[in-house]
């Protein structure tokens, strides 16, 4: 997790997983934690019995379990139970709880497709590319009903992050490019041109950027060539779009063997996470 989480409850023997993002979860902390960050991606069908009877037996709290199982056949929304969960103990204050309650009653509030996206991003973030990708073309599929131009960017843009991290860089390119037109937001732009690097020469991204009628084409492809060359060091927890840019880095300098062996480990991630996906 990318928090220090301090536990003073005991420690499961067996984790808790959360079967759509992997996560596990040992203590009671880590579990408040994880629902206060991640609520977008908790069902209710995910706060089973399994859920509960690993509360009782491996936390050792039967007191929370058994409210939870007196919950769940009363309550139509998931994050009571959350809440519930969230006020049995001490990592969080009553205060940080209220906020919580009150954060998810605009999320209540929003539009389906304003859930749907950030459902998505929560995917995106723990790299389950498959499932993200599947949330952002269903929003795509309604973009006749979407007026915010931005919005719907700012989808296409998170689409193509998903695609460029699956390696398909036709799809990335063309949705980086969209995201643009769309949003204005020159990170669109910027990641467009990356995934131009990625799969094509140096010269062949100075025409690219000179074709897209940029002003000051020449310093703009030497502040992408820059970018790309202070990505010099991998770094196992980036998303896998990330490690793309800095293998690129090998790729201009024609340091084969060390481009080689950064998409030796971007292949080995793609088909675990695609295994695990496929479960």
């Amino acid at each position: 997790m990318s928090k220090l989480i301090v536990c003073t409850t005991k420690k499961a023997s067996v984790p808790f997983t959360f079967l759509n993002t992997k996560v596990e979860i040992y203590t009671y902390e880590e579990l408040c934690f994880y629902i206060y960050n991640n609520t977008v991606l908790i069902s209710k069908s995910s706060l089973s019995e399994k859920l509960f009877d690993w509360i009782r037996n491996e936390l050792e709290m039967p007191a929370l379990a058994d409210r939870l199982t007196g919950m769940v056949n009363k309550t139509s929304y998931a994050q009571e139970l959350l809440v519930e969960i969230l006020s049995a103990g001490n990592y969080y204050t009553s205060d940080e709880v209220k906020v919580y309650a009150e954060a998810w009653q605009k999320y209540k509030k929003l539009s389906p497709v304003q859930r749907l996206k950030l459902k998505a991003d929560g995917y995106l973030g723990y790299r389950r590319y498959i499932k993200a990708a599947n949330i952002y073309d269903d929003i795509i599929d309604m973009a006749d009903e979407i007026d915010s131009k931005p919005f719907l960017g700012n989808v296409y843009h998170n689409r193509a992050v998903a695609a460029a991290s699956n390696f398909d860089t036709d799809l990335a390119r063309e949705y980086f490019l969209k995201a643009y037109e769309l949003n204005q937001n020159e990170e669109s732009r910027k990641a467009y041109f990356f995934v131009v690097a990625v799969t094509e020469d140096t010269e062949t991204l100075r025409q690219e950027i000179r074709r897209q009628d940029i002003e000051d084409a020449e310093e703009y492809f030497e502040d992408i060539m820059m970018e790309i060359g202070d990505a010099k060091d991998d770094v196992r927890e980036m998303t896998i779009f990330a490690m793309l840019q800095r293998a690129v880095y090998n790729k201009m300098n024609k340091d084969m063997n060390d481009y080689d062996k950064r998409m030796d480990i971007i292949l080995s991630e793609l088909k675990d996470n695609f295994r695990e996906e496929s479960i």
